[in-house]
């Protein structure tokens, strides 16, 4: 089941604001500490080793996933 984009964006965006990438080292941390459900972490998870440049590129590829929805 695809996760809201409203849920995930903010740790993306976090990342992104203090790192100038995303990536899901930095974002897991995040998501563990905020207590965040299964549904976010999985789908926060799904990046893997993956590198984003910008927030952008990271929501592409996870909608290309079928991992999140408007």
């Amino acid at each position: 089941m695809a996760v809201k984009w409203n849920k995930i964006a903010p740790y993306l965006e976090d990342c992104y604001q203090s790192q100038f990438r995303v990536e899901r080292t930095a974002m897991m941390d995040k998501a563990y500490d905020a207590g965040a459900d299964d549904d976010i972490v999985d789908t926060l998870d799904a990046i893997g080793s993956r590198i984003f440049n910008s927030v952008d590129d990271a929501k592409q590829y996870l909608a290309s996933q079928g991992l999140i929805e408007d």
